[in-house]
């Protein structure tokens, strides 16, 4: 499975404060993109602000949860607003719909919950399998079509 990791991830509650101490303290310049939506399988879209960049072949992302499904995300800040970076997921890209399908099934067989289950509209799919109690962390899927071209104009570093 890690052979496809691409992606690790944070979650914060200050997508605009985080991305600054990823450059100011570790060097690793990000873009932020706000009201980024995702659409979720069974439910209202999942909108999210979001730092993206490379460094060296991984992807690098901070997530600020917005409005919809978010709970992913939100359980994991507190409750009090005091500004928080907390470790996420790590992610796993597929070249192909039937590998990432295949990913799917083996968690599901496992026992293994799908927290959610989605789509970058028409360009690709994500899932997020609940792995903390094995892994500590989530264990994101995604495949992508050649229509994810934004992702070659994020910096890298």
């Amino acid at each position: 499975m890690y052979k496809n990791t691409f992606q690790v991830a944070w979650i914060t509650n200050d997508v605009e404060r985080a991305a600054r101490v990823f450059k100011e303290e570790q060097g690793v310049d990000l873009a932020v993109f706000r009201g980024f939506s995702l659409d979720v399988f069974d439910g209202d879209p999942l909108v999210i602000d979001v730092a993206l960049g490379y460094v060296a072949d991984v992807q690098f992302e901070i997530i600020e949860p917005v409005s919809g499904p978010t709970d992913l995300y939100t359980r994991h800040l507190p409750a009090s607003g005091e500004y928080v970076l907390k470790f996420h997921h790590l992610c796993n890209r597929f070249d192909t719909v039937d590998e990432y399908e295949k990913a799917l099934a083996a968690d599901r067989e496992r026992g293994v919950t799908i927290a959610v289950d989605g789509s970058f509209g028409e360009s690709g799919r994500f899932a997020y399998a609940d792995t903390r109690d094995t892994l500590g962390v989530y264990q994101e899927y995604v495949v992508l079509d050649s229509d994810m071209s934004f992702l070659d104009s994020l910096p890298r570093n």
